[in-house]
């Protein structure tokens, strides 16, 4: 579908989602790993997305993690 390019979504992050993340990070070199957690989705408007609902999306770039939680925006 392309619609986050250069991405890998972990689909319920919160709840077991986050296990994914390290083996991920080493098999997709390069690739931008977004942990949604459940209740959770993000929603682009310009350049900078948007968290929405009821928990955060991860954002896992090479060795650097950022949360942000709902309502907060954030690039990558």
């Amino acid at each position: 579908m392309n619609l986050v390019p250069n991405a890998c979504i972990l689909p319920h992050h919160n709840t077991f989602g986050k296990k994914w993340a390290d083996k991920l990070n080493s098999l997709l070199p390069g690739v931008t790993l977004l942990g949604i957690d459940e209740y959770t989705g993000m929603l682009i408007g310009g350049t900078a997305w948007q968290v929405l609902g009821g928990g955060a999306v991860t954002v896992y770039d090479g060795e650097n993690v950022s949360v942000y939680e709902r309502g907060q925006r954030f690039s990558f």
